[in-house]
């Protein structure tokens, strides 16, 4: 099925951007310059971009243009690519996660710059994410989580990293460990076990 489409102008009035304003992060590779598609129309070329994705930008633009020059807004928008072991071609944007979940996270690691994130942090801010929509652990118990990642995250081999959280009387730890080379002896304590390459193909809207 055909993506559904919205021309300049409606999109200009639905948005409260101005012409300027679209152009010139087109310029800044914002949004991409392939999202401007001309087609004919009655008045002559119009111009028309991908309803849903353009809509999704533009207010995550919005978000972000109070806090970061447009140079950062850009480098946020690029695709973090890396090669993993089996020969798969992965791809995971900071676009992705969820702005709450980077609040988190810059509160432990202020100096830390976003756009550096490499693939096992947004992985793990992915499920950081995953993990507090289900209930399952607290802003506190995920926050020693992502402290245990940026400490060990040079270590850390996605294809083979499983997170495991066991929590017992109350007391929870983290292990972060080698899938079919980590054994725990508290079965019944184990609250969360999955591979973290899982959250490669996961999409948040």
């Amino acid at each position: 099925m055909s993506e559904d489409l919205i021309s300049k102008k409606d999109l200009l009035q639905l948005t409260g951007i101005s012409y300027g304003q679209l152009y010139r992060w087109k310029r800044k590779n914002i949004i991409p310059e392939d999202w401007f598609m001309k087609k004919s129309s009655f008045t002559g070329q119009e111009t028309f971009f991908p309803k849903q994705r353009i809509l999704e930008r533009i207010e995550r633009i919005k978000e972000l243009k109070d806090d970061q020059s447009l140079d950062d807004i850009a480098r946020v928008f690029s695709i973090n690519e890396e090669t993993v072991s089996d020969g798969g071609h992965v791809t995971l944007s900071l676009e992705q996660i969820p702005k709450q979940v980077l609040q988190i996270y810059q509160s432990l690691f202020p100096s830390a710059k976003l756009e550096q994130l490499g693939i096992v942090q947004l992985c793990s801010l992915l499920f950081v994410n995953d993990w507090l929509l289900k209930g399952s652990v607290t802003i506190e118990e995920v926050k020693q989580f992502l402290i245990l990642v940026e400490t060990h995250k040079q270590q850390i081999n996605l294809d083979e990293a499983v997170v495991i959280y066991i929590r017992k009387f109350g007391v929870g730890s983290w292990v972060i460990g080698k899938q079919h080379e980590t054994f725990v002896d508290q079965k019944d304590a184990i609250l969360i076990n999955v591979a973290l390459s899982s959250y490669l193909n996961k999409s948040i809207k």
